[in-house]
C-alpha cells in the first residue's frame, strides 16, 4: 500500500487541483513522497524477512541513515507551507497553498508513523482495543528495528 501511494497521492493532489500547483507545493509532495518511499522499502523487507528470511539489515540501515535528513526536510517542507500562507508569491494560487499544507501535514504524520509511534490502529483489532484503552499509541516497529541495529 506504501508503494502505490507514492504514485497515488501526489496524483491525487495534481488532479485535484486542477494542476495549479507550484514549488510550495513540489517540494512538500517530494517530501512526502520520499517518506512513503523508505516506508515502502521498509515494509517490503520486513515482508521478505518473514516470508523468504531475507535479512531486513540493509533496509533498516538505509532508514536509519535517512532519519535526519528527512525530519529536516520535513520541517522545510512544514516551514514553506506555513509561509505560503503567510507571505504573498511563495504560493500565489489558494490551490498550491492547500496542497502544499496537506502534503507537508502528510510528512508529518508519516514521519512521526515511521520513526516514532505507530499512528495507524485501524488495522489491527489489538492495536485498535489498545487505542480505546488510553494506552496510547505503541512505538513504531521501524523505530524498534533501528533501536534492535543500533
Amino acid at each position: 500500500m506504501e508503494a502505490a501511494n507514492v504514485v497515488a497521492v501526489p496524483a491525487a493532489m495534481v488532479f485535484l487541483s486542477g494542476g495549479a500547483l507550484g514549488a510550495a507545493s513540489f517540494f512538500a509532495i517530494a517530501v512526502m513522497m520520499a517518506l512513503l518511499a523508505v516506508g515502502a522499502a521498509y515494509w517490503r523487507a520486513k515482508h521478505n524477512w518473514l516470508v523468504y528470511r531475507q535479512p531486513i539489515t540493509p533496509a533498516v540501515r538505509l532508514a536509519a541513515r535517512l532519519k535526519l535528513p528527512l525530519l529536516m526536510a520535513t520541517i522545510a517542507a512544514t516551514t514553506i507551507a506555513a509561509a505560503a500562507w503567510l507571505l504573498p508569491g511563495i504560493a500565489p494560487r489558494r490551490p498550491d497553498q492547500i496542497v502544499a499544507s496537506i502534503a507537508a501535514l502528510l510528512a508529518v504524520l508519516e514521519y512521526i508513523n515511521y520513526y516514532h509511534r505507530q499512528l495507524q490502529h485501524f488495522d489491527r483489532a489489538a492495536d485498535f482495543r489498545r487505542l480505546l484503552t488510553g494506552r496510547g499509541f505503541r512505538k513504531s516497529q521501524l523505530a524498534r528495528d533501528i533501536e534492535r541495529l543500533a
